[in-house]
Formats: structure tokens, C-alpha cells, sequence
């Protein structure tokens, strides 16, 4: 099995489309239905820089089923973080998604991310914060298992402009 991350282009979106409009992506992550239009100016901000975040789609061997971003804690914190200097300007945030439902709960998303740690963050950065929905059991589980462990719950407003409570999960570099 060989897990490649290819940076997010245009050829992509109809991907990000679809992915985004299934149910159990919709639930906790893109919120909402997405038309393509959306998808392409959501996507296109992070593919020229005016939105500082760098988006990757995950393939295994050929297939693309995952799509996985990372960015500065500093270029994007969170309320009330409560964390130090040193962690805020060490660290980066990561957001991580299967996409087709056929993929899910194979142990695949444990494989992934701990290659993305390796290749993108590691080199880069000493810590890895992730920000699962509190109600998002399943997520907030799986980064517990590859070690990250909670900060603290941040009280903020989803891309919806609802309340949501984020858990937001720290993991340092060994």
C-alpha cells in the first residue's frame, strides 16, 4: 500500500465536491450542501495563497479517498486557546477527512495521518493541534489513539455561524 499526498489543484475539486456533499462529511466537517461554484472558490483561496492553508488530497496507490490540510496555529488561533508562545508559534493545525464512506473504519486514517505528521509536519513544526467537534466522538477517539490529548474545550462559531464546542488536542514531536 502506498499512501501519496498530492497538493490540492483545480483537476481536484470535482473530488472536494463530491466528498463534501456526502452525509457523514457533511455532519462534522463541511457542515452544509456545497454546490461545485462554492467548492471552487473555497478551494481556490488555499490554492493561491490568499487563504494560508495548504490542502493535500490522500491517495492510496491511485485512489484519492482522503483529503487533509495543514496551516500555522499562528495564521489561524482559535478563542481563548490558552496556549504559550512557544506552542503557538511551533505548532501547526491539521484538518482530516475520509471521503467515501467505503474507506472508513479500516485503520486507514491511522496510516495516513501518521505519514502526514512525518512528511509535512514533523519537519516543520514541534507540535500538531487538531479540533475535533466535541460531539464528534468517532474523531476525537481516533486522535486520542494516535496520542494528541486534550487542551481544552473552546466555546466558538462553526463556518455556520452556530455554537459548537471544539476539543482542541495537542500532540508533541518525540
Amino acid at each position: 500500500m502506498y499512501i501519496h499526498f498530492e497538493s490540492l489543484s483545480e483537476k481536484h475539486f470535482s473530488l472536494i465536491f463530491e466528498w463534501f456533499n456526502f452525509p457523514h462529511v457533511q455532519k462534522f466537517y463541511s457542515l452544509r450542501s456545497w454546490t461545485y461554484e462554492e467548492i471552487a472558490l473555497k478551494m481556490r483561496s488555499y490554492i493561491t495563497g490568499e487563504k494560508k492553508v495548504s490542502g493535500f488530497i490522500v491517495y492510496i496507490d491511485d485512489t484519492a479517498l482522503a483529503s487533509v490540510q495543514k496551516c500555522k496555529i499562528l495564521d489561524h488561533p482559535w478563542p481563548d486557546m490558552e496556549l504559550s508562545d512557544e506552542i503557538i508559534s511551533m505548532a501547526a493545525g491539521i484538518d482530516f477527512f475520509i471521503g467515501p464512506s467505503i474507506f472508513l473504519r479500516k485503520g486507514l486514517g491511522s496510516k495516513i495521518i501518521h505519514q502526514f505528521l512525518s512528511q509535512e509536519i514533523w519537519p516543520f513544526f514541534d507540535y500538531c493541534i487538531v479540533d475535533p467537534d466535541v460531539r464528534n466522538v468517532v474523531s476525537c477517539k481516533f486522535f486520542n489513539k494516535l496520542g494528541f490529548r486534550m487542551h481544552k474545550i473552546i466555546q466558538t462559531k462553526d463556518a455556520l455561524g452556530e455554537d459548537v464546542e471544539l476539543n482542541l488536542m495537542i500532540l508533541k514531536t518525540s
